[in-house]
C-alpha cells in the first residue's frame, strides 16, 4: 500500500511539472501582453520600419513611369505610412530597374493610388512608403 501511495504521489507531482513548465511566463511589457491586452497596438513589423533615401524613391518612380506604371486602384482609400491596405486593391511586383537598383525593394509591392506609387509590405498589408509619381517628361 504504501508503495501505491508513493507512485501516485510521484505520478501527481510529475503532471504537475510537466503543466508548469507548459505554463508560458510573461512580464508587463512583454510581446505577448502586447498581443493579449485590448487596446495594445501590435509591434511594428520589420517591413514598416523599411526606409528608402530619396534616390532610391526617385530611382522607383523613375521605374514605374517608364514601365508604364500599372491602373490606379478604383478604390479609394488614405494612403499613408502604416494604413491597411484593403484587400481588393491589386498589388504588383515593382519594375526589374527598381529592384536592380534599390534590392531591399524586393520585400514590398505597389499599387498606384492618387497618382502616388504606393509601397506595400504585402505579408500585413500595410503601407510601408509613399512615393508622388514624377510627371511625364
Amino acid at each position: 500500500m504504501t508503495t501505491r501511495r508513493a507512485i501516485s504521489i510521484l505520478g501527481i507531482a510529475a503532471m504537475t511539472g510537466v503543466a508548469v513548465a507548459q505554463t508560458p511566463t510573461t512580464t508587463p511589457g512583454s510581446q505577448r501582453d502586447a498581443i493579449t491586452e485590448p487596446g495594445t497596438p501590435p509591434a511594428l513589423s520589420p517591413s514598416l520600419k523599411f526606409q528608402l533615401t530619396n534616390a532610391q524613391r526617385a530611382t522607383i518612380a523613375n521605374a514605374v513611369r517608364r514601365d508604364g506604371g500599372k491602373p490606379a486602384s478604383r478604390v479609394g482609400f488614405a494612403a499613408s505610412v502604416g494604413a491597411a491596405v484593403p484587400p481588393q486593391i491589386e498589388l504588383y511586383i515593382l519594375p526589374d530597374a527598381a529592384l536592380a537598383a534599390v534590392p531591399d525593394a524586393k520585400i514590398v509591392k505597389y499599387t498606384m493610388v492618387q497618382n502616388q506609387i504606393v509601397l506595400v509590405d504585402p505579408t500585413t498589408m500595410r503601407v510601408v512608403d509613399v512615393i508622388p509619381a514624377p510627371p511625364a517628361p
